[in-house]
C-alpha cells in the first residue's frame, strides 16, 4: 500500500454539484478498489452552499433568501455543517484507505493529525500563522480560514476540506445561513465577517490554481510520508457512478430528509405534542426534536453539524427512543446505552449535551398544529 502512486485529480464545478455526485464516485471508486488512494482539488466555477447529511436545510438556511438570489444549495453525503462556498475558492478531498500506516482508523485520531498537517503547509508555504482549531476547523489568529468535514466508512477516509482561497461576500453568506447563538458562544469572534477568513487576505497577495496545486502536494507529503502522487483523470466508471449519485441526490427527497415535514409524514394526529431543543457541543450544533403520544416518544430526530461515525448511527439512537417513556430519566438511559456502543463514536459529543437538547424539547411540548 506505501508503495502504491496516489492519484491527484484538478478541475472545475460548483460545491454543491460536486458534494452529491463526483465526490461519493471517487469515494465509492475507491471503496470497491476500482482506484487508488486519490486527492482531488476542485475549484468552484459558481457559488453555492451545501448542508451536512444530518441538517435539515429548514433549520440551518434561509431557503427564501436562498432561492431569491439564485444561491444553489444541496444536502451533501458527509457530516459537519453548512458551507457556503464562492467562486474562485476550493475543495480539496482525501479519498484514503485506512490500511495505510499514515491514515488515522477514528475521528477523534483523524482531525488532529490532518488539520494539524495541513495548518503547517498553509503557514510554511505563504507565511501566516495557521493552526488547527478542535474539533475541526484551520484558523489564523481566530479566524476560520477552513471548515472541513470528515466520513471514516469501509476502510476509507474521505476527508473534505474547504479552503476559503477568495473573499467572501459575508452579507450575503450570512444572510442566507443564519447563525445560531449557541453556534458562537464558545468564539472570541461572533459576527461572519470577523470570523471568516481567505487564504489571499492572509498571504497578502493573489493565489493561482499553481499555487493551489502545489499546496495540496504539499499538504499530502506532510500527511502522509510523502506518498508518490501522480496526476490523472476521472474513469468512466466513476463518471457513471456521479450520474448515479446525482440522480439520488439532487432532489427535494434527499434535501430535506431530515426535515420535519418529511420525517413525520401523516404519523401525527390530534393529541400529539411536539419539542424542539439546540445545544452546542464542543463537536458541534445538536437540534433535537421529540414527537410525544400517551407519555411515551413517537418520534425522535436528531440533526446537526458534528461528525458522528459511522453515518447512520444517528438514525439508530432516533430508533433507540421510539417508545421511551417520555421522561428525562427514561430518555437518558437509552442515550447512554447508545453512546456505550463500541460501533458507534460521536467525537466531542457528550451523553449530557444529547440530554441537554432533548430535555429543552421535552419542556417545550405544544399541541402539534
Amino acid at each position: 500500500m506505501t508503495d502504491t502512486p496516489w492519484r491527484l485529480l484538478v478541475d472545475k464545478n460548483s460545491y454543491a454539484d460536486f458534494s452529491v455526485s463526483v465526490s461519493p464516485a471517487v469515494e465509492k471508486a475507491v471503496v470497491n478498489g476500482d482506484a487508488p488512494p486519490t486527492i482531488f482539488l476542485n475549484v468552484f466555477d459558481q457559488d453555492s452552499i451545501t448542508v451536512g447529511v444530518n441538517e435539515d436545510p429548514e433549520q440551518v438556511l434561509n431557503l427564501d433568501f436562498c432561492r431569491e438570489n439564485n444561491i444553489d444549495f444541496r444536502r451533501r453525503v458527509n457530516g459537519g455543517g453548512a458551507i457556503y462556498t464562492g467562486t474562485g475558492s476550493a475543495f480539496m478531498v482525501y479519498f484514503v484507505p485506512t490500511s495505510h500506516p499514515d491514515v488515522p482508523e477514528t475521528t477523534a485520531e483523524a482531525f488532529p493529525k490532518i488539520l494539524t498537517a495541513f495548518a503547517e503547509t498553509l503557514s510554511e508555504k505563504f507565511g501566516f500563522p495557521a493552526e488547527y482549531r478542535p474539533l475541526n476547523d484551520v484558523q489564523v489568529e481566530g479566524r476560520k480560514l477552513v471548515p472541513t468535514s470528515l466520513k471514516i466508512e469501509n476502510g476509507v477516509m474521505t476527508f473534505r476540506f474547504v479552503v476559503n482561497v477568495k473573499e467572501m461576500n459575508t452579507e450575503i453568506a450570512g444572510t442566507a445561513m443564519p447563525m445560531p447563538p449557541e453556534k458562537v458562544k464558545d468564539k472570541v469572534l461572533k459576527d461572519l465577517q470577523s470570523r471568516f477568513t481567505c487564504l489571499e487576505r492572509e498571504a497578502g497577495r493573489d493565489i493561482s490554481a499553481a499555487d493551489l496545486e502545489d499546496m495540496a502536494r504539499s499538504a499530502v507529503a506532510h500527511a502522509f510520508s510523502n506518498p508518490a502522487l501522480e496526476q490523472g483523470d476521472l474513469t468512466d466508471t466513476e463518471r457513471k457512478y456521479a450520474e448515479e449519485f446525482r440522480a439520488e441526490f439532487d432532489n427535494d427527497v434527499w434535501l430535506f430528509g431530515k426535515s420535519e415535514k418529511v420525517r413525520f409524514g401523516d404519523m401525527t394526529q390530534s393529541g400529539d405534542t411536539v419539542g424542539r431543543g439546540r445545544e452546542k457541543a464542543v463537536g458541534g450544533m445538536l437540534w433535537a426534536t421529540l414527537v410525544l403520544r400517551d407519555g411515551k416518544v413517537l418520534h425522535a430526530i436528531l440533526n446537526g453539524d458534528w461528525h458522528p461515525r459511522p453515518i447512520d448511527s444517528v438514525g439508530w439512537l432516533e430508533e433507540a427512543l421510539a417508545g421511551v417513556d417520555a421522561t428525562e430519566a427514561a430518555i437518558r438511559d437509552a442515550v447512554t446505552a447508545f453512546m456505550g456502543r463500541d460501533d458507534v463514536e460521536f467525537a466531542s459529543v457528550e451523553i449530557d449535551d444529547l440530554m441537554s437538547a432533548f430535555g429543552k424539547a421535552l419542556t417545550d411540548q405544544k399541541p402539534i398544529g
